[in-house]
């Protein structure tokens, strides 16, 4: 029997730390940020303790050490059945004429302070969303400007602090109602309209809950900006409750079929996702591929853009797109009611 060297002894010691560090992220979605404060952080690196696992796995196959490999592909079991995945392999998809399309993007403000080169980014985001054609646009970080302007028959907009940014909804079919909620301790709003399609009303919310306070291009996990990085990051977790209790209680209010599209700022091993999502459907989960990935953050793939729609409306498809316009993806859903 091969014996490991001390290389490898290490190496088994750092795979039983990130072993136990995935199966502590099975607590996660159960555990108020409120309560259990820096510990709910740890659902923004999950996918990284999958990804680590899963290359131990490889690892210990590779070099002949069969029972060290145990340790990671059992976790890596566990996870599959108790958390949302990470990656899906959904070889098909469909379409039908019956479908609703559904997109969202949160556009950064159109690049509002440059945080792109290109001048033009309203314009191509315009271009870009036009080409889709989806029926029901659901936007964040949206500002009014004169070369954004899709052409929808029905849209409803929400927009705060002098046209610094806001929500905005458009759609192909008639919107009967609308309004938005307004949340403690933060800027951000979530706004919801009725839309009538032929015999059916869909009740359709945008939400965009508090930003995590992270910019791709300047912040890194290093040691001298950890701690602020960590403060604000508890602080927008904690923020996200207040919201999502909120968002929960109006959720009831309506009778109709619901869509809820937008930016949660977490991922789907987070408390925020398990009580917003609740009995509804992941059109990623159920008909994306790949990773999903909607935010970069230091190369981790973050998923935390979602379309989520009733049980009992069929997903055809999901498709996230890499498009260099925002610093998030934008992601469009096929449902059928």
């Amino acid at each position: 029997m091969k014996k490991l060297t001390l290389f490898n002894k290490i190496l088994f010691i750092i795979n039983t730390v990130f072993a136990i560090g995935l199966v502590v992220s099975f607590a996660l979605p159960y555990l108020e940020p409120q309560t259990y404060g820096v510990v709910a952080l740890m659902s923004l690196v999950v996918p990284v303790f999958i990804l680590i696992n899963a290359f131990f796995v490889v690892y210990w196959i590779l070099i002949g050490f069969k029972k060290q490999f145990l340790q990671s592909l059992i976790v890596l079991i566990f996870s599959y059945f108790f958390q949302p995945s990470i990656y899906k392999f959904n070889p098909t998809t469909s379409t039908s004429k019956n479908g609703i399309t559904v997109f969202s993007y949160n556009v950064r403000k159109f690049n509002k302070y440059n945080w792109l080169k290109d001048k033009d980014i309203d314009k191509k985001i315009d271009s870009f969303i036009t080409s889709l054609h989806p029926d029901i646009v659901a936007i964040q970080e949206y500002r009014k400007l004169n070369n954004f302007n899709l052409n929808y028959p029905f849209n409803y907009n929400h927009i705060i602090r002098n046209n610094q940014s806001g929500l905005v909804i458009y759609s192909k079919y008639p919107i009967i109602k609308k309004g938005y909620l307004e949340y403690k301790r933060s800027d951000s709003r979530t706004i919801f309209v009725d839309i009538v399609k032929g015999t059916d009303t869909l009740r359709v919310y945008n939400f965009h809950l508090a930003s995590l306070g992270v910019n791709p291009e300047k912040d890194y996990l290093e040691a001298n900006e950890s701690k602020k990085l960590i403060k604000r990051l508890n602080r927008s977790f904690k923020i996200q409750q207040d919201q999502i209790d909120t968002l929960q209680k109006h959720l009831k209010t309506s009778k109709y079929k619901k869509i809820l599209v937008g930016d949660m700022n977490n991922t789907s091993h987070s408390w925020a996702y398990k009580n917003i999502k609740g009995g509804f459907t992941d059109t990623f989960l159920e008909a994306g591929k790949g990773f999903g990935r909607t935010f970069n953050f230091n190369n981790i793939p973050l998923r935390i853009d979602y379309i989520l729609v009733d049980e009992g409306i069929k997903v055809n498809n999901h498709t996230v797109f890499d498009v260099k316009l925002s610093d998030h993806q934008p992601i469009i859903a096929e449902i059928e009611l």
